[in-house]
């Protein structure tokens, strides 16, 4: 997986294809923002394709608050009638118990705000990794 990947008119595109999906987050979330870490939502369209990419910066690890707190005051507000979402952060592209409690609190948020959520990643310096499905469908 890697942005490299993308077809030119990827933004047309609907991103229900989870390698397209996988390689337009590599895209969104920069090296840089991985390091210092971030919370990444790609608002998407009626129809999945990308509408806006807005990454929140500088976050070190994102924890469950902070997702929640963006829920309550990002994704609220605009609500998008999709969403996908990524937690930049360091270290090892394993899932951690931080993370499933960060994709949880996004499940339930999105959930909430009836938002349908595509999918989770964790995206790491050499890694975009989709948490596994089943956690939100088990939600």
């Amino acid at each position: 997986m890697t942005f490299e990947n993308l077809p030119p008119n990827f933004r047309d595109r609907a991103l229900d294809d989870p390698v397209l999906r996988a390689d337009a987050v590599d895209l969104f979330v920069s090296h840089a923002d991985r390091e210092a870490g971030c919370l990444a939502l790609v608002f998407l369209d009626e129809e999945h394709r990308v509408t806006t990419p807005v990454v929140i910066g500088e976050m070190g690890t994102p924890t469950t608050e902070q997702v929640e707190f963006v829920l309550v005051k990002v994704v609220a507000d605009l609500r998008p009638p999709a969403l996908v979402v990524a937690l930049g952060r360091l270290g090892s592209s394993l899932f951690t118990d931080d993370d499933r409690a960060c994709h949880q609190a996004v499940v339930d948020g999105c959930r909430a705000l009836g938002v349908e959520l595509l999918a989770t990643y964790v995206v790491t310096g050499n890694a975009v990794r989709e948490l596994p499905d089943h956690l939100r469908m088990a939600s």
